[in-house]
């Protein structure tokens, strides 16, 4: 027989079943329409389809999302993050770089490069999100991740000498914007990896003019 003390286990047990439950959609939501905007891009792909794919009800995509915007927008944000995630071990994986902030900006800035890329990266963060999402949605999203590190990196190097005293947010907006129009070019580009090289080397010589440094060796691979 029961104790009295046993009988509210079950119910908690139930919450956290529910719990994942709903992880696990919204999980499942978020993987099938990265897969879908990046394959057919946003315009291209219906809410029907992301929920077959998904293997969910319409109304599952209504309860996470409200609507595909809403859901496009989580998507954009989740590879947002892990964009800046990439960049920043990339960074700091170089083992002689520890302490020169500026050379780790500029592995850094490299590496957002090469993500340029990915296809997804390509479809949704570059071409489709700036149609999609508002400017102050996305802007959100940059403040969280891209923006904060930035001028982490940037403080560092003034700190330290390596780069003169000057209004940081300024020049942590302008960077990120030069560095965003070059992504685009290789996003635009009809030869992808063309453009990543040659829009490299421009970014490289707008990096070394920050502190009158030559442009520095390619950065090991990774």
């Amino acid at each position: 027989m029961a104790v009295k003390g046993d009988r509210p286990q079950p119910k908690e047990g139930r919450r956290r079943s529910q719990a994942e439950r709903s992880a696990a959609t919204r999980g499942a939501l978020l993987a099938a329409a990265r897969e879908l905007f990046a394959r057919d891009g946003y315009a291209a792909t219906g809410r029907e389809a992301i929920v077959e794919r998904a293997g969910v009800t319409r109304g599952a995509l209504q309860h996470h999302f409200a609507d595909k915007e809403g859901l496009f927008g989580a998507v954009f944000e989740e590879l947002e993050a892990e964009i800046m995630a990439t960049v920043a071990e990339a960074a700091i994986a170089v083992p002689e770089l520890a302490g020169d902030p500026l050379g780790q900006l500029r592995v850094g800035s490299m590496a957002y490069l090469d993500i340029a890329l990915d296809p997804a990266v390509r479809r949704i963060c570059l071409i489709d999100a700036p149609a999609v999402l508002p400017p102050a949605t996305r802007q959100e999203v940059l403040d969280s991740s891209a923006v904060g590190l930035v001028r982490e990196v940037l403080q560092a190097a003034v700190d330290q000498g390596a780069l003169a005293p000057q209004p940081l947010e300024s020049l942590t907006h302008v960077l990120l914007a030069a560095l965003h129009e070059a992504a685009l070019y290789v996003a635009r580009a009809d030869d992808h990896a063309a453009a990543r090289a040659e829009v490299g080397t421009t970014v490289e010589h707008l990096l070394a003019g920050l502190t009158g440094r030559a442009p520095g060796p390619p950065p090991p691979p990774r």
